[in-house]
């Protein structure tokens, strides 16, 4: 819409809001000027005025109703006329006032003028054609009332004359305010304008920095896939003493990288506002101890006693996302562990109030490390920062972790604090408001069903020749037995001519992706409507994860894959599949455990062996 037409529409709606106030005036001017000089006069003008209002009204009514449409130029015409009229009657009551009002009268008529004038200023500065229309008859009255008096009324010319001369000195400093309102107002349209660009651009710009996070991503996880499962299967083969400390090097910059690389993505997410919590039924207490567990072999190099504690009463299933809670709790323990040379970590679990009274579980981690400064504490929390730079540079990572932990603990309406003394050691405490999970399905649905399991039949759709070996070299040991597909085209072919206990699937593939075949492999009238579909692909943001879902998909396995979490997530899709458990909740893998709180390879591998 250009600014003519702009103008137009606000004006129209300013008059739409100022009706009652025009015609509570018109009234009140109405049996002013009937006290003043008396007749019926000031009456029939008051019906005159609220005919003009009406008529106004139903003209400026298609541009409040449609403010985005373009205004004709018959339109602007119309608007313009009946603005003129409008002011030329409504300023009429001044002329009764001036002839038959005596000095009284034409000193109120003066003023009625006057602040007819600002009144129309003030509201149709966004049209100049508006602006004028309305104005000029007035200017008309408030000249032409002493002219006309002085020539055809015999009015004294020295009154006339200083009335004239009051008259014009109001105009122009009207004129003044006129000029400096349509530069505030071109200021302030350019301003807008200014910053509507300005966030369309930062708009463009997140998007385009989403999309190359999304692709670098990608590309990222498919070499790492190969480089973790490499380091993996390595560790199964018989090795050298110095052979095994080469793969336990390769092992530790595998973690780093994808720690690394979660970090970043999380914080992305968080800062775009895509980031979200769950909130679901689930076994706490065994979340907490998974996330203790996984730091038990790294703190038992350091000879580092790590412990885990819930308060008798504290809930064995509540509400909430275990995913974020983990992750908190993950990264409180990671910086425990690489902060503390001696001693001992005690992390603990309790229950209490929160800062607004609310129930709330209290998750502490105690260390004996290094401690923390005054000067650090202050700006520990930050994006990017670490507490001591020497340290830092001997210890590693981004800065990222203890940031995210707060971020996430606010999402869920929560807290994370320290209270730290340098040189004894830190308390990082967690308080995330709860509820109890309804029942205790929550805790039940973890436990294991023993199941006569037959040879399980996997096809595996992955147009990566090495991801299709490197998942052939992880589900060779469970017996299994596999068949490729290249594309989302094979992967349909083959289903509709062989029956399979589960299928594996990518999601950027030629000819056909993933998305698309098991959106087809739902709608068709065959197993396929209810077989177990997970999804395998590097595209590992939460989008991604929601597109697979929404396709149909039971389950999301982000890459580079963990051999455990790739079987047991087999297992279980495969035994309520078998079990026909019809009440399987569609979930993302990412809740046991995720990619980013995955035990590092090396662990891995002891716990497959």
């Amino acid at each position: 819409m250009d600014t003519q037409a702009a103008g137009f529409a606000e004006v129209g709606l300013n008059r739409a809001e100022e009706l009652k106030t025009r015609l509570a005036v018109a009234v009140f001017l109405a049996f002013a000027c009937f006290f003043i000089v008396g007749g019926y006069v000031p009456f029939a003008w008051l019906a005159i005025v609220v005919l003009g209002q009406v008529l106004d009204w139903y003209t400026f009514k298609p541009l409040r109703l449609n403010p985005e449409k373009v205004v004709s130029r018959e339109k602007m015409v119309e608007c313009v006329a009946i603005v003129a009229l409008n002011a030329l009657v409504y300023t009429s009551i001044a002329a009764i006032l001036w002839v038959d009002g005596g000095e009284a009268g034409r000193i109120f008529a003066t003023l009625i003028i006057c602040g007819a004038l600002l009144h129309s200023t003030l509201h149709a500065a966004r049209s100049t054609a508006l602006l004028a229309a309305s104005n000029v008859p007035m200017c008309l009255y408030l000249i032409g009332l002493p002219i006309t008096s002085w020539i055809y009324f015999k009015m004294e010319a020295a009154t006339s004359t200083v009335i004239l001369i009051g008259s014009l000195v109001y105009l122009a400093h009207l004129a003044i305010i006129i000029r400096r309102s349509f530069e505030s107002t071109d200021q302030l349209v350019r301003a807008n304008a200014e910053a509507q660009d300005q966030k369309t651009r930062a708009e463009s710009a997140s998007q385009t920095k989403s999309d190359f996070l999304a692709t670098v991503t990608h590309e990222i996880r498919t070499p790492m896939n190969a480089v973790m499962a490499s380091a993996i299967l390595l560790r199964r083969t018989k090795l050298s003493k110095v052979q095994s400390e080469h793969v336990d090097m390769l092992n530790d910059a595998v973690d780093t990288l994808l720690a690394l690389l979660n970090d970043v993505l999380d914080m992305s997410k968080i800062e775009a506002g895509k980031m979200t919590v769950e909130r679901v039924d689930f076994p706490v207490i065994d979340e907490l101890q998974a996330a203790v567990r996984i730091w038990d072999p790294r703190a038992s190099d350091k000879n580092l006693s790590l412990r885990f504690k819930a308060a008798p009463d504290f809930p064995t299933a509540i509400k909430g996302d275990p995913l974020r809670i983990r992750q908190i709790l993950f990264n409180l323990i990671s910086n425990a562990v690489k902060f503390t040379e001696t001693g001992s970590i005690d992390v603990s679990a309790r229950t209490g109030l929160d800062a607004n009274g609310r129930r709330a579980m209290v998750l502490e981690v105690a260390d004996t490390g290094c401690g923390i400064s005054a000067e650090t504490l202050s700006r520990l929390f930050a994006e990017f920062e670490q507490g001591n730079q020497m340290i830092a540079r001997k210890k590693g990572g981004t800065g990222l972790g203890l940031a995210i932990s707060r971020r996430l603990a606010e999402l869920m309406d929560g807290s994370l604090g320290v209270r730290s003394i340098e040189g004894e050691g830190s308390v990082f405490t967690v308080t995330l408001p709860y509820d109890v999970a309804d029942s205790q399905s929550a805790h039940d649905e973890t436990e294991d069903v023993e199941l006569e399991m037959r040879p399980l039949r996997i096809l595996v759709a992955e147009d990566h020749p090495t991801n299709q070996k490197i998942v052939s070299l992880f589900l060779s040991t469970m017996g299994w037995s596999l068949a490729m597909a290249n594309d989302g085209v094979e992967a349909l072919e083959m289903a509709g001519l062989e029956e399979f206990d589960v299928i594996l699937m990518d999601m950027q593939m030629p000819n056909m992706d993933g998305l698309e075949a098991t959106r087809r492999l739902r709608a068709s009238t065959s197993y396929t409507q209810t077989v177990p579909i997970i999804a395998l692909t590097a595209n590992a943001m939460d989008h991604h994860r929601t597109a697979f879902m929404e396709a149909g998909a039971d389950a999301f396995v982000p890459k580079p894959l963990d051999p455990n979490v790739l079987i047991q997530t087999i297992l279980t899709f495969a035994k309520a599949s078998m079990a026909d458990v019809t009440n399987t909740n569609t979930q993302s893998i990412e809740s046991t455990p995720p990619t980013n709180l995955s035990a590092p390879a090396w662990q891995l591998d002891q716990n497959l062996a």
